[in-house]
């Protein structure tokens, strides 16, 4: 009996050992099989991480190709997920480009649109003189809109010839020359003359007219003046001149301008430096020794034909003041630079003197 129970505790522990063999055997044989740990390899975490990083700069697929794993699919440690997340954070957020600020290129200074104001200093008034003070220049407002088109800058010298003609049937009364000049300093002058034809009997006293002045932003600004002869004063007159010339001083006049204001013969180059506006505007004229606040305004456009130069298109500006019922015509040539082909007065008596151009050259 005791022989048989040792003998079944042998075979038992034969076979135990015998299947513990043949599972060792079956193991080692499982993990030998090649290719094992390199499949073990790739299930790691660093296979993920990696197609995180190429994934924002994947090219588009191409048709039939299998999508790529899902990320969710793959186990991530804990501070590689973290990782993975602001890599893909990034990679999401739109890039903006930065456009390279541009040169700032500085702008000239604006001028205001002001007139030079009239010095404060003037000379003694004769008792026939206006002795009330024109404002300051800046309530004539020279251009208060868009001036009109034209050829516009300015020219140094212009040499006009013009005819006079005076009375309501426009009577020749005789002829004369017109030059104007400038430098480059900012000076200016007006010369104005009595020119006899051959035949022409000499009429009365030689006259001529001499102005001096300054050019600045708003134009033409007259200093000096010199008049000898009666036509002289009826070019320059912003009242009546006496018929006879008797009574005019035999010497003539000279004198400054009060306040740089502009004189009638030197409007007629005034729009070369300050084109009119459409709307029209306001200008103070003196003749050296009264002053007036003239409201001009575009009365139309005209064709005009002087001489030496065949048909031109002129713009007729009117002058005309609140203290007298004179008028001042004026017709200008845009395409001249605004030079004049005829200006007329008519003084408060209806009396007309009137300056029409046969010849204009300037350069």
């Amino acid at each position: 009996m005791l022989n048989l129970a040792h003998s079944d505790r042998n075979l038992a522990t034969r076979r135990l050992l015998m299947a513990l063999g043949v599972s060792l055997l079956l193991h080692f044989g499982v993990l030998s099989r090649p290719g094992f740990f390199s499949s073990a390899k790739k299930a790691t975490s660093h296979s993920p991480l990696q197609v995180s990083l190429v994934a924002p700069v994947a090219t588009v697929a191409t048709p039939g190709q299998p999508p790529a794993e899902s990320a969710s699919e793959v186990v991530l440690s804990a501070q590689e997920s973290r990782v993975a997340r602001k890599i893909e954070q990034q990679a999401a957020k739109p890039v903006v480009p930065v456009k390279p600020a541009e040169p700032k290129t500085q702008e000239p200074p604006s001028i205001p649109e002001v007139t030079v104001k009239p010095s404060e200093a003037k000379p003694a008034a004769p008792a026939s003189v206006q002795t009330s003070s024109p404002p300051a220049k800046e309530s004539a407002d020279q251009s208060p809109g868009v001036p009109l088109p034209g050829l516009t800058g300015q020219v140094k010298r212009v040499a006009i010839d013009f005819e006079i003609y005076s009375g309501a049937d426009r009577q020749l009364t005789g002829s004369g020359q017109h030059r104007y000049v400038s430098d480059i300093g900012g000076n200016y002058g007006v010369s104005i003359k009595q020119v006899l034809k051959d035949g022409d009997p000499a009429q009365g006293q030689p006259w001529q007219l001499e102005i001096s002045g300054t050019i600045g932003r708003q134009g033409l600004n007259p200093i000096l003046f010199q008049i000898q002869g009666a036509v002289s004063e009826r070019l320059m007159a912003l009242k009546e001149v006496p018929e006879n010339s008797s009574a005019l001083p035999p010497k003539g006049r000279s004198g400054r301008m009060p306040d740089g204001l502009l004189d009638r013969q030197s409007l007629l180059y005034q729009f070369m430096l300050q084109p009119p506006a459409l709307t029209g505007g306001k200008l103070w004229l003196s003749d050296g020794a009264t002053h007036r606040l003239y409201t001009y305004r575009l009365a139309g456009i005209e064709s005009f034909i002087i001489p030496s130069l065949g048909g031109v298109r002129t713009i007729k500006l009117v002058f005309s003041t609140s203290d007298s019922p004179e008028i001042v015509e004026l017709w200008l040539v845009p395409d001249l630079h605004y030079l004049p082909a005829k200006v007329r007065h008519i003084d408060r008596q209806g009396v007309i003197t009137e300056q029409v151009v046969i010849s204009l050259d300037f350069s």
